[in-house]
């Protein structure tokens, strides 16, 4: 019994570490709660991802508190920007998929090229908003050109999120199952694995702040 409760024990360290993620991820949900903060928190999110990524597990509920505090002014306008342009696009999407004639199909090309430029903007902007200090023209900037170099990551990063979402809305028992699962730890856990990669990005690419 008292090496189960050895802290260095790999199942209580394993135990400690979903702990801290679930808690993590509380945070996020709550931060969420007026969809207009939700960039706040999804930037303290990361924040804290990116910290245990590099092997900082402590304080997790005051490291995420005090990144949605001093992230929350540029975060917002940033987060309500790049949420009704991806709306915008989509409903372009669908416009041309389901309501214009099939010879007018070739009007989709830009319009996919703008959406992965968007959702670049969305994978990389806001977990370098939560390491850096840098004004949003330049962070949208360095989130595009991060979205291209590193073009493996990021079409990984869209086409699950996309075939999650897709089976999610053709299925009612995936849908109870994902929604379980990212209400639980499911946010907080996909911000761990992709701090993972986003550490090795940042520090390759030599990103500074201002």
């Amino acid at each position: 019994m008292n090496k189960f409760f050895n802290p260095d024990n790999p199942v209580t360290v394993i135990l400690s570490r979903c702990f801290d993620l679930i808690v993590l991820n509380l945070c996020f949900i709550i931060g969420c709660l007026p969809l207009f903060t939700a960039g706040a928190s999804l930037t303290a999110l990361f924040r804290v991802a990116l910290s245990m990524a590099e092997g900082d597990f402590g304080y997790t509920v005051p490291t995420f508190i005090a990144s949605f505090k001093k992230n929350l002014r540029q975060s917002v306008p940033l987060f309500l920007c790049l949420l009704s342009l991806t709306v915008f696009l989509l409903a372009d999407l669908y416009v041309i998929f389901f309501m214009l004639p099939e010879g007018l199909r070739l009007l989709q090309a830009p319009v996919w090229l703008l959406l992965f430029a968007d959702l670049s903007v969305i994978i990389y902007a806001f977990p370098m908003l939560a390491r850096y200090e840098q004004k949003s023209l330049r962070l949208i900037k360095n989130s595009l050109l991060l979205g291209i170099s590193n073009l493996p990551l990021t079409v990984s990063v869209i086409v699950i999120s996309a075939v999650l979402a897709d089976l999610s809305l053709h299925n009612g028992s995936l849908l109870v199952l994902f929604f379980s699962l990212f209400l639980f730890i499911g946010f907080a856990l996909s911000a761990r694995i992709l701090s993972v990669f986003l550490i090795r990005i940042f520090n390759k690419a030599g990103i500074s702040g201002s």
